[in-house]
């Protein structure tokens, strides 16, 4: 075994500490980088999961609606009772806080959705108990059936006064948690006869 002497020692510069904080450097970049990657995938997830429970609660109100406005002869968890089955539903000119009523508004269907009048939307809930993390509110409208154009749906002359034939309807729920909103549209019809 050799030994060193102290002026073959002052030759060495640091050549292997300085290649190993190199080393450290690129490894440290990477692990901060995949942090980062990381950090923004779980944001993504959770804007997606948001925006899923979001589409969920508007969904729930516009099952809602519709159950509500053409009724169901199926017994379903709730207060859904068959008159709205049984008939169609007289159009008022604003919603009601009572849980189990309609929210059918006389209006002419539009593009837009109408969810900042106060009165002519209905919030959603099954029974007096239910709280949602969201609000979730809803209406609906008498949809056109071609009269307006002589055109006829219900084909004998007085069976929409009588209650009878086809009877469209437009349902539209929004979902509002902090900043976020979904809204939904859809179209149910009932046979009268």
């Amino acid at each position: 075994m050799k030994n060193l002497t102290y002026s073959e020692t002052g030759k060495q510069r640091g050549a292997v500490l300085v290649v190993a904080l190199v080393f450290l450097l690129i490894l440290t970049t990477l692990a901060v980088t995949n942090m980062r990657e990381v950090a923004l995938d779980s944001r993504i997830t959770s804007n997606m999961v948001d925006q899923r429970n979001l589409f969920n609660a508007a969904e729930a109100g516009l099952k809602d609606a519709e159950y509500r406005t053409i009724g169901t002869l199926i017994p379903i968890p709730g207060r859904y009772g068959p008159e709205a089955a049984l008939r169609p539903l007289n159009a008022v000119s604003t919603c009601t806080n009572a849980v189990t009523a309609p929210c059918l508004l006389n209006m002419q269907p539009q593009y837009g959705q109408d969810f900042d009048t106060a009165g002519h939307f209905k919030s959603y809930s099954p029974d007096e108990t239910t709280t949602f993390n969201e609000s979730i509110n809803w209406y609906a409208l008498p949809a056109p059936g071609g009269a307006s154009e002589g055109e006829a749906e219900n084909p004998e002359y007085g069976n929409m006064l009588l209650g009878l034939g086809t009877f469209r309807y437009e349902v539209n729920s929004n979902a509002v948690r902090n900043d976020s909103e979904t809204r939904l549209r859809g179209t149910v019809f009932r046979i009268y006869n």
